[in-house]
């Protein structure tokens, strides 16, 4: 019997997710760019199951920052996971908002905000 080398399960998997496709059944992984008022861009990569909750990371202001998607009155919002500053991003159909907030008081300051996902 011939046996895959684990390194070449791990690499394929990679390849499979820098193309945006599946790792596992029931997962899919999609990058999105996001052009927001003051002309900066946002890149996410989001990973949505079929079921249960999302998750997503961010390339803002040259660092990774992994999200958790929590409840939101309307849209999506995602929360910086722990370790990471108070980020939080909030989408609504092709549009989102990066906020940042500040520690133990409640209060966010918006970062980037009417961020529109560019056409792929």
């Amino acid at each position: 019997m011939y046996r895959v080398p684990l390194t070449c399960i791990a690499l394929a998997t990679l390849l499979t997710a820098c193309k945006g496709g599946t790792t596992e059944p029931g997962v899919e992984l999609k990058t999105v760019d996001y052009q927001c008022e003051n002309g900066a861009t946002l890149q996410v990569k989001y990973s949505l199951p079929d079921s249960g909750p999302s998750m997503a990371t961010l390339a803002y202001q040259n660092k990774l920052v992994p999200m958790h998607q929590e409840r939101a009155a309307s849209g999506v919002l995602y929360v910086a996971d722990k370790g990471q500053p108070g980020y939080r991003w909030h989408t609504k159909g092709s549009e989102g908002m990066l906020m940042l907030e500040n520690s133990g008081d409640g209060e966010a300051e918006t970062l980037l905000k009417n961020c529109v996902a560019a056409e792929n």
